[in-house]
């Protein structure tokens, strides 16, 4: 380790397992400098002098509120617009079809999980915006929902830099959907009021969120640990309609079985439900998610 790295060792490993038990995710082995970065800045965020400071009141005094943002500062993710184009490819030519057919005159309501700065839902809501055109009939809202972090907060200001949006973004979408505000652009009222945003646990139970044409759940599989990705596929087949759709990454091995989906012939990586939600048994449901407790006295966490 860096000598410039100012962690404690033992801290590291906390973290690791505080990032699981909360959300359930494996941090990796090669993150040290990571880690100080996102957390010294969360660190002169909250008031501390130093990072270690404030990692000794996280653990010595069990306060989950930090918890929570010391999580989700470890947990931000780098996204662009127009993620996954194959996948954009096959929303626009199959799935929204599909859809339209299904719902007629009906809303169609899309879930963008783990949305982070928010480019995914506007990338969505430009493609949908486009279809709409050709198709009056289709109406459409998307959500997209992450841990609470800066990121999120970004995503429902729609502000982005000129960096950010020359990633993946056509210059004809640029002046189409967004404003140009000084050196930044801002996604323009016509587009943001078709997207919201949500600040939830994605472990937590997802019906308060309702039900769902379709739900992206992309490139995030492989990061939780087995258990947690029981509970996370199971919660969304919760709230994905009956004969509705869920998408993966291109790159994601998916369930070969249960869950209620089925594949797609030539579409790999989306999925059609096919049947009612399967129940988590109680006993089973605190297995897969542990109740966190912190013990004052060092940084050892213990499952209720």
């Amino acid at each position: 380790m860096s000598d410039v790295l100012s962690l404690k060792p033992s801290y590291y490993e906390a973290l690791k397992r505080l990032t699981l038990e909360l959300a359930g995710v494996h941090l990796g082995e090669d993150h040290a400098f990571l880690v100080e970065t996102r957390l010294g800045a969360l660190a002169r965020q909250e008031g501390y002098q130093s990072l270690n400071k404030m990692i000794d009141d996280l653990f010595g005094q069990g306060q989950t509120r930090l918890a929570v943002k010391v999580v989700s500062s470890l947990l931000e993710r780098d996204t662009h617009f127009n993620p996954d184009p194959k996948g954009m490819k096959a929303i626009e030519e199959f799935l929204f079809p599909q859809l339209l057919s299904l719902s007629g005159s009906d809303r169609i309501r899309i879930l963008s999980f783990a949305c982070s700065s928010g480019q995914e839902p506007y990338s969505l809501a430009i493609l949908a915006d486009k279809f709409q055109k050709s198709h009056p009939n289709f109406s459409f809202e998307i959500l997209g929902v992450d841990y609470p972090s800066p990121s999120l907060s970004r995503a429902q200001e729609g502000i982005y830099t000129h960096f950010e949006v020359q990633r993946g973004l056509p210059i004809r979408d640029l002046i189409t959907y967004f404003d140009r505000v000084g050196e930044n652009w801002c996604i323009k009222d016509v587009l943001r009021e078709s997207v919201s945003f949500r600040e939830f646990h994605l472990l937590s139970k997802l019906d308060s969120l309702g039900q769902f044409d379709l739900v992206l759940f992309r490139n995030s599989l492989a990061h939780y640990s087995s258990a947690a990705q029981i509970r996370v596929i199971r919660s969304l087949s919760s709230i994905v309609k009956a004969e509705r759709y869920i998408m993966f990454g291109a790159e994601e091995a998916l369930p070969t079985s249960g869950y209620n989906f089925d594949p797609i012939e030539g579409h790999p990586h989306v999925l059609i439900k096919h049947a009612s939600p399967i129940e988590i048994e109680p006993e089973e449901e605190r297995q897969l998610m542990p109740i966190i407790k912190y013990n004052a006295s060092d940084d050892h966490k213990e499952s209720a």
